[in-house]
């Protein structure tokens, strides 16, 4: 890879084979973590992704999950594709794939075909809702996902009404556990040598992200207690300007408690025998909300988070998104970062999740244009110049976004 490298990843090389979200999600935190991460697209159009919304090619939501990685376009149909496919893969320590079952069988992409190529490859498949008989052939995306796991009932509460679902949950927890899952194979692979299998869905992934909240109800079912959804510990609340703020206030330890009704002006909050003790409160939270609720509505938002603040009790106040970092909080810890897009313009991103003290994660780069790297990974791979136009004159490696021929001409560097 050419360009700068950093991160804990450096060195790792990783073959993108998803679309959408999930998927590039994952590939994208490796990239972040300094993994060279090459994004292998079909022609004519590539990750179908590119082309919704805003910018066709080049869409918000590609960009938002595909930065700091490499875009080859490889058709895989063509039937010198494959050959060159299984060169990429004898070259890489990860392959990611959110091709179904049956369909990699049919590209000769599945775990068996291409462990013979590379027994140290770590390949990763993240599906919808898994690789059982039961379950691997039904179409499933991210709000389906979380309805079948139960996630969308958690988010939503009690719902009669239509909703629209804006928090792609199931399918970027997908990718945070197939990075987790590809992370902990590569460090097996260090002992044993060999790679392995790792797979993943956005109903796995979800499932075991609930894990607290079904233990909750499997530990009622077992003592015959009715279980509830409902956290006794949280207040989400409105100052009298409408600004709203959640509070958090624990069962233990009991001090926080008694400064939450002191810092609220509610001291007798403390003696009312409805809310003396933690079970009380519980029982009779419903009540207990309303009270708090109407009280606070006797002043700004702002006065109740400092008096809370002094009294060290965890609240914040509740953000629409183009809030958010307009908080001095926020803010100090240096996620928001801008880089120039392919028109030259200055856009905006969140950055990676993890700070290292010694191999920081990798500034983040604009996303690829459509086969912008076709030509350098295969030099890197070994191909004459020949070979690539060979390659390229028959339709194997698909012609790239016209963009990269004009930033070259025009001297811009591209993406690297």
């Amino acid at each position: 890879m050419t360009g700068p490298a950093a991160g804990p990843l450096t060195g790792i090389r990783v073959l993108d084979l998803t679309s959408f979200l999930g998927g590039p999600y994952a590939g994208m935190l490796f990239a972040d973590l300094g993994a060279d991460v090459i994004k292998i697209e079909a022609p004519p159009g590539g990750d179908p992704s590119r082309n919704r919304q805003d910018h066709v090619g080049y869409s918000s939501t590609y960009a938002g999950v595909n930065r700091n990685k490499r875009s080859v376009v490889l058709d895989l149909k063509n039937p010198e594709g494959r050959p060159l496919l299984h060169r990429l893969v004898k070259w890489c320590d990860v392959i990611l794939l959110t091709i179904r079952p049956r369909s990699r069988a049919g590209l000769g992409l599945d775990y068996d075909s291409l462990r013979a190529l590379n027994p140290r490859l770590i390949y990763c498949s993240i599906t919808g809702y898994g690789e059982t008989p039961e379950a691997r052939d039904r179409p499933a995306f991210d709000t389906t996902a979380q309805a079948l796991s139960g996630l969308l009932s958690l988010v939503l509460g009690k719902f009669d009404r239509e909703v629209t679902i804006t928090a792609m949950l199931s399918d970027l927890l997908a990718g945070v556990y197939a990075c987790n899952g590809v992370l902990a194979a590569l460090v097996a692979r260090k002992d044993t040598g060999e790679g392995q299998e790792v797979r993943t869905s956005l109903l796995q992934a979800s499932l075991a992200f609930e894990v607290f909240n079904f233990f909750t109800l499997f530990a009622a079912q077992a003592a015959n207690r009715k279980y509830t959804s409902v956290r006794p510990a949280g207040y989400l609340l409105r100052g009298s300007d409408g600004k709203p703020f959640a509070v958090h206030v624990p069962p233990s330890p009991e001090g926080i408690w008694r400064n939450f009704v002191e810092a609220l002006g509610l001291p007798w909050l403390n003696e009312d025998e409805r809310f003396r003790s933690k079970a009380a409160r519980a029982a009779n939270y419903p009540l207990l909300h309303e009270i708090v609720a109407d009280h606070v509505r006797t002043a700004p938002r702002a006065h109740w988070m400092a008096k809370l603040w002094g009294r060290e009790v965890a609240c914040a106040p509740i953000y629409a998104l183009d809030e958010v970092f307009g908080d001095p909080i926020v803010q100090s810890l240096g996620m928001l970062h801008t880089f120039i897009d392919p028109w030259g313009k200055e856009q905006k991103t969140v950055g990676s999740g993890v700070t290292f003290s010694r191999t920081p994660p990798v500034v983040p780069r604009r996303a690829p244009l459509l086969g912008e790297h076709n030509q350098s990974v295969l030099r890197e791979l070994g191909c004459p110049d020949d070979e690539i136009e060979r390659l390229e004159r028959s339709g194997v490696i698909g012609a790239p976004d016209p963009l990269v021929a004009k930033l070259r001409a025009d001297g811009s560097e591209t993406q690297t």
